[in-house]
C-alpha cells in the first residue's frame, strides 16, 4: 500500500473518530469496517503515530474534561457514558493511562488537564499528517 493511501486513511480515520466517538461501539474494528479495508490496514497506516485505540482515547478523553468544566454537577460515569464509554471501569482505566490521574482528580484539576489535552491533540494531529 502506497503512503498516500495510508495517510488518507489516517485522516479518513481522524473524521470517523470525531464525528462518531460518542457511540460505545466504535473501536479500532468498526472504524476498519466503515473505512473499507482490513484491521491490519488501519494498524499499519497508524504505525509511527498514536493508535487508533490512543487516538479514540484522546477523543473521549478530551471531551470528557470539556463536558466535566460545563457541567460540574454531573455526575462523571454519566459525563463517561455521554462520551462513548461502556463501562465506567474502561473510562477509569484510560483516565489513569493517559491523564496520569483520577476522574475525581481530573475534575479538580480540569483546567491544566485540559490545557494539556489540547496541546497533546495538536501534537497528535501534526504526527497524523493532519492540519490543525
Amino acid at each position: 500500500m502506497r503512503l498516500a493511501d495510508l495517510d488518507a486513511i489516517r485522516e479518513r480515520c481522524a473524521v470517523l473518530v470525531d464525528l462518531h466517538y460518542r457511540d460505545h461501539r466504535v473501536g479500532p474494528t468498526w472504524l476498519a469496517r466503515e473505512l473499507f479495508v482490513s484491521r491490519r490496514q488501519l494498524d499499519r497506516a497508524f504505525v509511527g503515530c498514536p493508535s487508533v485505540a490512543e487516538l479514540l482515547a484522546r477523543r473521549r478523553l478530551r471531551q470528557v474534561v470539556a463536558t466535566a468544566s460545563r457541567d460540574p454537577d454531573v455526575p462523571m460515569f454519566e459525563i463517561a457514558r455521554r462520551c462513548g464509554y461502556g463501562t465506567y471501569e474502561t473510562f477509569r482505566a484510560q483516565c489513569h493511562r493517559y491523564l496520569g490521574c483520577s476522574p475525581r482528580e481530573a475534575r479538580r484539576g480540569q483546567g491544566a488537564i485540559s490545557r494539556a489535552m489540547s496541546q497533546r491533540a495538536l501534537a497528535d494531529q501534526q504526527s497524523l499528517g493532519l492540519s490543525a
